[in-house]
């Protein structure tokens, strides 16, 4: 071997330092076995020259020589990693017959009896981004902590961009040190004791002793140097140690580092580089929405890159911003997906990520090795973890959505790792960047690209069933233990772990998993997903529970608590079906047979609720009374409350409206909140919230809209902060309702309306969502979009219909009846009517109105005043019954206009002025501006039918 230990020779892209045994590409080194080495070191110093076989053994193989096959084998290595860094140039030729020759130009970069050699004047430093995105904060901090505490490691996951961003910092530092700055590339370094020599030949020190770091140091100490120590995590302890004893002993030097783990040694800060920024799930924001976020605006960077004439278009926006969340924002895994959409576009890339994320897409060829595609990344980052730390991150990939530490414990250990173990492998596996932190509570999880990984990893191993049946018992035990708590403390506990319950669920009711189980987790969740209003999700898991109960499980709380919850989710999401109501009907018995009260009381409230709806109100009216013995035998003021609510709404719905709003004042101001709580806990349900909203209907039936629309307010407000799916949409119906017989052309009715409709179709509450449409076609119709306005009417009594309420059918279609006559269409008003089939004998708290309205509609189509009349005369009657006074104002009013002779007129007239003398508020709204036109002589009617409002 040549005895110029000094040399550096260059050819082509590369450099070659024979002291220090080193051949890089640019910043690069450029990995070659100690035979292949010799093998380039004799070739280049005679380059030019043919050197024979026997020549180059005696050489390279001093002492026991060696076959000239072995020769060729490592010649071939050579030459196959020089052609990797520099494809299509030819530097070894085969010289048949004679040997080798290097054929490339060799220029020595130093002087053979240099002992310090200056770097070539060549830039140490790899290009940077022309573009980086969503990075400018993170550069500015590193700049600044480096700056002012020279020791700086950037830490991450695979692919988040750390050697980037560390390429950056050289370049807008790259002033300050005077363009004293070297990379030092370590990732194709294959041991620890490489690390000082790749440092000292970065630097063109050279030194002839095993020992580099003094030689480091006393060069170090000339000037102010910033060095880039990138990819440390595979020597991780090598990289370690030089860096501290340098940043100890040379004051004048700046360190950066990136690694998937901090170094842990004095001097060292760091700074973990996170994710690029996602757009929030929401499938309204539009492309310029999205573009905002840096994660998205590397997609289409990237994609653009390959397809120029790429644009993102709105209706494209929440699939791309979908596509950057299920990457987790790793920009890395971002460009790789943005290789596929010019092929298969973004809607099918995204559906390829979500049926199984893609781990083996191929990115830049010039990319390093691990980083061409996803799987050699994390495989990188996980062949650098112990045995026991492999296994732990495995068995995380039980979990979804996140979990926390004693989660973890819990889960992984078992007779094979001990809790202590697992809890030092997850402190490993955090301070390597393979588990991430999650929210501000500390909570941990797997990035989907590393929990994709992990799976695959367990799934080839012969633990995957064990550990999922460890983790759905230990949610299943948690949920139970859940079921004590209050409701907001349970879903701050509980309500994070959704996405866990998910997976523990769909193991256990799989084929290789433990129905048992299932049932059980089934039934300690079941008040959950009905606290979250998850309530399509919530039907689904206990459908399933109930086809796997077994005879054990037959007649059981278990049973009866799904029983419960499968029925509620029906009623909420299709309405008061057979189905429904059988399902009540059973958890009903079951309550009676285990004496449970509780259930008991909320199997009676919602069978009832089914006869109120339909209505049946004979069948309400008795299982309102039970439900009140039952009740009044607990002597719990919850229960008994609940039982007031009840016969509040009976009696509401039949016209006792004195009685009822009694009943319902006894419900509010004795009620217990921890059992209303309770109650909302169960189903999603609040008995103030309807308390309120329909005692605002009654105080606009006794008179007084000023009164109602104070209470339309408290109950929204009510229904809003508990932030439950069926409350407001109750408060929004009657609110709605209310507003609309209150100031039915005021803009805040169609807005009620509208918001309705929208939370509705949100959390699938059909019959709320019909009842939303019906208002909504009510106020178009009074707008006059006649055809517009009936479809969407027909179309929310539809959905009424589909779901058995059927308590507002009659009232809806007989006022858009009387809209459509309004609008001069009263042959058809009349036709609406009549296809209703309404039954004016019905005492309903509405009917009055009803018989107005056909009054309304008789003196339309030229049925006579006479039988107008007998329909005014009959609504005020029962009006007078019901103690309704606004109903009772409109047929008095309707009377008045109506009458001709002045006999019959006077006596309309003073009905009237009685009537509307009643009223002690709201003198403004429209019934009571019109009361005041007719009785002051100011109104004239146009036509028999616009005389109403």
């Amino acid at each position: 071997m040549s005895d110029q230990r000094g040399k550096v020779l260059s050819f082509g892209p590369f450099e070659l330092s024979i002291g220090n045994r080193l051949l890089t590409n640019g910043a690069k080194v450029v990995p070659l076995g100690a035979r292949a080495m010799d093998l380039l070191i004799v070739l280049v110093e005679q380059a030019n020259k043919v050197i024979g076989r026997r020549t180059l053994i005696e050489r390279v193989w001093p002492k026991r020589g060696a076959e000239q096959v072995s020769l060729r084998v490592h010649i071939s290595a050579l030459r196959k990693a020089l052609d990797q860094s520099d494809p299509g140039r030819r530097y070894i030729a085969n010289v048949p017959g004679r040997g080798y020759s290097f054929v490339a130009p060799v220029t020595s970069l130093s002087s053979p009896t240099s002992g310090d050699l200056e770097p070539s004047s060549r830039s140490r430093l790899p290009a940077r981004l022309m573009r980086m995105l969503g990075r400018r904060d993170a550069l500015a901090t590193i700049q600044m902590k480096l700056a002012e505490q020279k020791f700086v490691t950037i830490v991450g996951p695979g692919g988040i961009g750390k050697t980037t961003i560390a390429v950056a910092v050289a370049h807008e530092m790259s002033a300050i040190f005077n363009g004293q700055i070297r990379f030092v590339d370590l990732s194709a370094l294959g041991g620890a004791s490489l690390v000082a020599p790749v440092m000292a030949a970065a630097l063109g020190v050279s030194v002839q002793t095993n020992n580099v770091v003094p030689a480091l140091i006393d060069r170090l100490q000339e000037r102010p140097t910033l060095i880039i120590l990138d990819c440390c995590e595979h020597l991780i302890d090598g990289a370690s140690a030089v860096a501290e004893e340098l940043i100890r002993r040379v004051p004048t030097l700046h360190l950066l580092a990136t690694s998937r783990e901090a170094m842990r040694v004095e001097g060292e800060h760091v700074y973990e580089l996170c994710a690029l920024a996602c757009p929030p799930e929401d499938s309204s924001l539009s492309a310029h929405d999205v573009l905002q976020y840096p994660a998205v605006q590397l997609l289409v960077d990237r994609v653009r890159a390959v397809q120029g004439d790429f644009e993102l278009v709105d209706a494209d926006a929440p699939i791309a911003a979908g596509i950057c969340r299920r990457l987790d924002g790793i920009p890395l895994a971002i460009e790789l997906a943005a290789g596929r959409v010019h092929i298969f576009g973004l809607s099918k890339t995204a559906s390829l990520l979500d049926d199984r994320l893609n781990l083996s897409w191929a990115g830049r060829r010039t990319a390093l090795p691990k980083h061409q595609t996803l799987n050699a990344a994390l495989e990188w980052s996980y062949d650098l973890l112990g045995e026991a730390e492999k296994r732990v991150l495995s068995r995380l990939s039980v979990f979804a959505g996140g979990f926390t530490f004693e989660a973890a414990v819990a889960v992984v250990a078992d007779e094979t790792i001990d809790e202590a173990k697992v809890s030092d492998c997850l402190w490993e596996l955090r301070s390597k960047s393979m588990i991430a932190v999650r929210g501000q509570e500390g909570r941990l999880g797997l990035l989907d690209t590393t929990l994709a990984f992990a799976s695959r990893r367990l799934a080839k191993s012969d633990e995957e069933n064990h550990c999922r049946r460890r983790h759905a018992q230990y949610f299943c035990d948690l949920f139970k233990q859940g079921a004590s708590m209050d409701m907001p403390e349970r879903l701050r506990a509980l309500g994070v772990e959704v996405d866990n319950l998910r997976a523990a669920l769909n193991w256990a009711f799989s084929v290789e998993g433990d129905a048992k189980i299932g049932v059980e987790l089934a039934a300690a969740s079941a008040s959950t997903w009905m606290a979250m209003a998850l309530l399509t999700e919530c039907r689904k898991w206990m459908t399933k529970a109930i086809s796997r109960l077994d005879d054990a499980s037959t007649g059981s709380r278990q049973e009866m608590i799904i029983q419960s919850a499968l029925a509620s989710c029906m009623m909420f999401t299709d309405g008061m079906t057979e189905e429904s109501y059988t399902s009540w009907a059973k958890a009903r018995l079951l309550a009676e047979c285990l004496n449970d009260t509780e259930c008991q009381l909320d199997s009676l409230l919602v069978l009832w609720a089914h006869r109120i709806r339909l209505p049946g109100y004979a069948e309400a009216t008795e299982l309102a009374d039970r439900c009140g013995d039952v009740a009044d035998g607990s002597g719990n003021r919850g229960a008994i409350a609940t039982a007031n609510y009840m016969r509040g709404v009976t009696y509401h719905h039949i016209g006792r409206i004195l009685q009822a709003e009694a009943h319902f004042e006894l419900s509010l101001h004795r009620d217990d909140e921890a059992s209303r709580q309770s109650l909302i806990k169960r189903f999603g349900y609040d008995r103030k919230v309807d308390a309120l909203a329909v005692l605002a209907n009654l105080a606009w039936l006794r008179g007084c809209p000023d009164q109602a629309r104070r209470l339309n307010l408290m109950s929204i407000a009510e229904a809003r902060q508990l932030d439950h799916a069926v409350p407001l949409c109750v408060a929004l119906a009657w609110a709605s309702f209310n507003t609309y017989l209150t100031s039915p052309d005021d803009l805040e009715t169609e807005a009620l309306a509208n918001e309705l409709i929208d939370h509705a179709a949100k959390y699938a509450v059909e019959s709320y969502h019909g009842f939303g449409l019906s208002i909504q076609a009510l106020c178009r119709a009074r707008r006059g979009e006649g055809d517009t306005a009936s479809a969407t009417l027909y179309r929310g009594l539809e959905k009424l219909s589909a779901a058995r309420y059927g308590v507002f059918n009659w009232i809806l279609q007989a006022e858009f009846a009387r809209c459509t006559a309004v609008a001069g269409r009263p042959r058809r008003g009349l036709a609406v009517f009549e296809r209703a089939k309404i039954n004016l004998d019905d005492t309903q708290w509405y009917a009055p109105e009803l018989r107005r309205i056909r009054g309304e509609l008789a003196l339309g189509n030229d049925e006579g005043l006479a039988v107008g009349r007998q329909y005014f005369l009959s609504a005020l009657e029962l009006s007078d019954r019901q103690a309704s006074l606004s109903w009772a104002l409109r047929a008095a009013t309707s009377l008045a206009i109506a009458e001709k002779s002045a006999g019959r007129k006077e006596a309309a007239w003073r009905t009237l002025q009685a009537t509307h003398a009643k009223f002690r508020e709201g003198l403004e709204t429209v019934d009571l501006r019109l009361a005041k036109q007719v009785l002051n002589g100011s109104y004239w009617r146009d036509s028999a039918i616009n005389s109403i409002h």
